[in-house]
């Protein structure tokens, strides 16, 4: 059988009425590129450190290096948190260094095009700096805001959801990083890895007017990530997800494979029980990742 990476997998399920149930096995490999499948030998990678790029570069490092996760010639799909106007300190957005550091990475590697993309406003992007870091660095940004950028998906494990609209070059890309920010959200508690593919649907808006817990673990079902990269040098305590509110210097990057995994660990160091928060549990639920952080091997260190 034809192993199903996650191109595969996302293809097929954009085929309207294509609603197949993978197995388990299936499901745990689609997010993965198909020479990267060996057991790491950690779970998360927590670098800490007063320089956000060299925290970046040290976690992924830790976790074996972007050639584990980058081939050559491949189309890479990175989705920072790009909202805001404010400083990299205000902790509303992914620091722009970060963003520019994992863009040269993957270049080095040899992935032939990178591409940072978010359902948000272009001119947030040019005000703060994310727009400068993905040009500078060899990517292409693309602001998401016209419908037909989108296409259609099955949800074969949604309640809610069973169809939804995502970003069509997503289906596209061989390798696809989240690199969110963890913030406060007045909506969902926290918006972590699992909130920030909020900017790679379309509609937002029956999220919020119907379960918005729920829509965003069904979600993330559907997506596939070959790596996470949590900036949580500076993390909004309150006020969220727009601020201003109570910032901590966090001053560590958290990188894993699993996005309830990551999300797990930074509710735990800054928010609360993850637990307690619906989309982490629900997506554990669904098979999604794991929420219990005493079954996963975490290395923490000073970068």
């Amino acid at each position: 059988m034809q192993p199903v990476t996650r191109r595969r997998f996302l293809r097929t399920s954009a085929i309207a009425g294509a609603a197949t149930f993978l197995t388990s096995e299936a499901w745990a490999s689609a997010g993965a590129p198909l020479m990267h499948r060996a057991a790491p030998a950690v779970d998360l990678a927590v670098a800490r450190g007063d320089s956000p790029e060299r925290n970046c570069l040290a976690a992924v490092e830790a976790l074996g290096g972007f050639a584990r996760f980058v081939r050559p010639g491949d189309f890479v799909v990175i989705k920072p948190n790009p909202i805001g106007t404010s400083p990299p300190e205000a902790a509303l957005h992914t620091h722009p260094a970060m963003l520019a550091a994992v863009i040269r990475a993957c270049r080095e590697v040899g992935a032939r095009r990178i591409v940072a993309l978010s359902h948000d406003s272009r001119r947030s992007m040019i005000v703060n700096g994310t727009a400068a870091a993905v040009t500078e660095a060899g990517g292409e940004l693309h602001a998401l805001e016209r419908e037909e950028e989108f296409r259609e998906v099955v949800v074969p494990r949604g309640r809610v959801l069973r169809r939804e609209r995502i970003a069509a070059e997503l289906l596209e890309a061989d390798v696809f990083i989240n690199m969110p920010i963890a913030k406060h959200h007045a909506g969902s508690e926290v918006t972590l890895a699992m909130k920030n593919l909020m900017g790679v649907n379309w509609d937002r808006i029956t999220f919020h007017r119907t379960d918005l817990q729920r829509c965003i673990a069904e979600l993330a079902s559907v997506v596939p990530h070959t790596l996470v990269i949590m900036d949580a040098n500076h993390v909004l305590l309150t006020n969220g997800p727009g601020g201003p509110g109570e910032v901590r210097a966090g001053r560590q990057v958290i990188a894993g494979v699993d996005p309830v995994a990551v999300d797990a660990f930074a509710t735990r160091a800054f928010f609360t029980d993850p637990a307690r928060i619906g989309h982490i549990r629900i997506a554990h639920e669904l098979g999604v990742g794991e929420v219990d952080l005493a079954k996963l091997r975490i290395r923490e260190f000073e970068a």
